[in-house]
């Protein structure tokens, strides 16, 4: 099922383009659906459903279809915290942990005073946990402190590993920590401070961050195509999301200049705001920006990313400030990473016309992997640091995700050799991981 509003608004064979690259990857496929939504000059202009969003009932997927937004959570997360920032609640640069009562972190050689939001925001704290498996939705999710404090069963603490600001090291243990920062700076739950001051005001009215599962909710496949079990996160904040391809683009389109003079930041942050998540922050290597990754295309448009794997799907979103376009692809099946491929790769050349269209064609999946190459590592579920910035994988959202939860996975001898020179300095055992 294909929507669309305003053609007049959106380039002339954008639409068609791709929805033939998605229907010719999903043909080849055994993710079992696949939505798409596009942003152009500053609004959503067209999306639409591919496939089903259960094998077993054979539910077709419309643009109406929830999927987790796994990691994409995060840059939505961000413009919470930020908005909390613009407000006066706490300082970009503030020491995070003095307003915290439920959790502190254990005792670290490293200065935590150095945690600060702009840090947490941008992956640069220094902060252990990768990603997050989840838990089956049979029982109460635990509270976010608990999680924090590695007691949720199968995972481990939220540690300080390097001096907070060294480096950029990518952490869904991070933005658990920011989760906790929200509920106690407002007082209120996390996903019903979301729910209020950021997805309902941008118009998100099919979003939630608290795991519900309705009629309109895709399932959850394997790699295989088949049906496997829910998992919901208390997690919130790095992996709880639950959208639609058009919230999220309603969610892109927030950043730019709307169609009728909107300013960015639809009120929920100010201009400036959105452009201090959009610039790279400092010891990020140009790379990250605040809940966004960051780089630019041969042609020199700037662009801002996130992508996201948890079991059973994956997503990717992308922006182009400079074009004011962006794309939302979401998949419900642990092989939905080559059709997002496909779909973005055809929607890069479209979105930013010069004389190089045939060699963007060719060209862009490498120079967008360049930016999103570091976030290519599985979880090991384990406190180690990211893998330093590599260039091997290919693919616009390629390689496994933060949450890809899959406990047998470990890392290669490269990246384990960091995990232990980390875990060494903190006078720890490495043991639970083998290259």
């Amino acid at each position: 099922m294909t929507r669309r509003a305003d053609p007049d608004r959106i380039r002339p064979g954008l639409p068609r383009a791709v929805e033939n690259a998605a229907r010719q990857a999903m043909a080849t496929s055994t993710a079992p659906g696949l939505a798409v939504a596009l942003v152009h000059h500053g609004r959503v202009v067209w999306a639409a459903g591919y496939g089903v969003a259960d094998q077993v009932t054979r539910q077709p997927v419309t643009a109406a279809t929830r999927f987790q937004a796994a990691s994409l959570s995060k840059p939505v997360t961000a413009w919470g915290v930020l908005r909390l920032v613009e407000q006066g609640r706490i300082g970009l640069d503030e020491p995070v942990l003095g307003h915290l009562r439920r959790w502190h972190p254990s005792p670290s050689p490293f200065d935590t005073d150095a945690i600060t939001v702009r840090r947490l925001l941008s992956h640069t704290a220094g902060l252990s946990v990768h990603g997050y498996d989840g838990q089956q939705p049979d029982r109460p999710l635990t509270a976010i402190e608990i999680s924090l404090s590695g007691e949720t069963g199968g995972s481990f603490p939220v540690e300080l590993l390097e001096a907070p600001g060294g480096r950029w090291l990518y952490s869904g243990g991070g933005y658990s920590l920011l989760e906790l920062l929200v509920e106690e700076l407002t007082g209120r739950l996390f996903a019903d401070y979301m729910q209020a001051e950021v997805l309902q005001p941008l118009g998100m009215t099919a979003s939630s961050f608290g795991w519900q599962r309705t009629a309109a909710t895709a399932f959850p496949h394997n790699a295989a195509g088949g049906r496997i079990p829910d998992f919901a996160f208390a997690e919130q904040a790095a992996a709880g999301l639950v959208s639609t391809a058009p919230d999220l683009a309603r969610f892109l389109a927030a950043a730019l200049p709307g169609a009728e003079g909107e300013p960015p930041g639809r009120g929920v942050l100010s201009p400036a705001g959105v452009r201090l998540a959009l610039t790279a922050a400092p010891a990020t290597g140009g790379r990250w920006g605040l809940g966004y990754g960051l780089g630019r295309l041969a042609g020199g448009d700037r662009l801002a990313y996130h992508e996201g794997a948890n079991r059973g799907w994956r997503a990717g979103l992308a922006l182009l400030p400079d074009r004011r376009a962006g794309i939302v692809v979401l998949a419900n099946g642990d092989s939905g990473t080559a059709p997002i491929d496909a779909v973005v790769q055809q929607w890069v050349p479209l979105a930013t016309p010069s004389p190089k269209h045939t060699r963007l064609r060719t060209v862009a999946l490498g120079i967008l992997t360049v930016a999103v190459v570091a976030l290519g590592l599985a979880a090991c579920r384990a406190r180690q640091p990211n893998p330093p910035h590599k260039e091997r994988w290919r693919g616009f959202f390629s390689g496994r995700s933060s949450n890809a939860g899959a406990p047998k996975q470990v890392l290669d001898r490269r990246d384990l050799g960091v995990y232990q020179q980390a875990m060494e300095r903190l006078g720890r055992s490495p043991s639970k991981l083998s290259p």
